[in-house]
């Protein structure tokens, strides 16, 4: 068991040998827990820490994620690895979510971070809802990079209270009916990362295209406050990744763009000049 960094130390559980899994019933954030315990007393890499309720989760850009009981809130310590990848390590992340949920129909990723769910056209839940999310954040000491720590939420439970969204922003939906046990899943998705970090970049870019949210598709898009063309957007169709993990994009004029990971605000549209859907 790891020495945990405090006067009162949080009850852990080990709920996992391999990878080493911990589990606590509540946390205000498993990322900054996780991270303390780093700097405490570094575990072994692929450490994964789970809890039954996070009342103070951070998704991008530092907008909070409260999970119900039955939700997955996890995170992963993943240290500084000496081989060098083109691929943003949430990318892996995002394969190695995709991955474990496999088995629920209509998963998809909508790049850089978000785990969504298509539904049928004939449900109530209509259209496209947001599954879950990811937050890879770096951790240094005295300046230097020791390895990050990697944050997933997703929705499990079903009966979940209405709440209001921004503009533009997904609705949420949920792994429903949910036959994903929280802790089960936080060991699948931790063992497909490490499948994907081994088996390299060609298996996870694959993965990434085939589940791909809005492929093909005009989306509308900025890339940073104040980065907006004169309608309020950059306009691209979606055509795949890059080999670096950049999304590609191509205007309506056929020039092709690339969108970095710290792209905002994407969402679909019907076409260039068309409105929002």
């Amino acid at each position: 068991m790891p020495t945990w960094p405090s006067d009162e130390p949080l009850r852990l559980r080990r709920i996992y040998p391999d990878p080493p899994g911990y589990f606590a019933r509540e946390l205000p954030s498993t990322n900054d827990t996780l991270k303390a315990l780093v700097q405490a007393d570094e575990p072994e890499p692929f450490t994964v820490l789970v809890c039954g309720r996070q009342t103070r989760g951070r998704g991008r850009p530092g907008n909070l994620w409260s999970s119900l009981r039955g939700d997955l809130a996890m995170s992963l310590w993943l240290p500084v690895e000496s081989q060098e990848r083109a691929l943003p390590l949430s990318l892996f992340v995002a394969g190695a979510c995709l991955e474990a949920l496999s088995e629920v129909p209509g998963v998809r990723w909508k790049y850089p971070n978000d785990l969504c769910r298509e539904m049928p056209a004939s449900s109530d839940e209509g259209g496209v809802g947001k599954l879950g999310g990811i937050l890879v954040e770096p951790l240094r000491r005295e300046g230097r990079l020791r390895g990050h720590v990697a944050g997933v939420g997703i929705n499990l439970v079903d009966d979940r209270p209405s709440a209001p969204f921004a503009a533009g922003a997904l609705p949420l939906t949920t792994v429903a009916p949910s036959h994903l046990p929280p802790l089960r899943l936080s060991r699948q998705i931790a063992c497909s990362l490490r499948s994907f970090l081994d088996r390299g970049e060609d298996a996870l870019r694959e993965c990434l295209d085939r589940h791909l949210l809005w492929r093909g598709r005009w989306v509308a898009y900025a890339l940073e406050t104040g980065e907006k063309g004169a309608s309020g957007f950059h306009l691209g169709r979606m055509t795949g990744l890059s080999s670096e993990g950049s999304l590609r994009v191509v205007d309506s004029d056929g020039r092709p763009h690339l969108l970095p990971p710290h792209v905002r605000t994407l969402r679909l549209v019907e076409s260039p000049g068309g409105r929002g859907v």
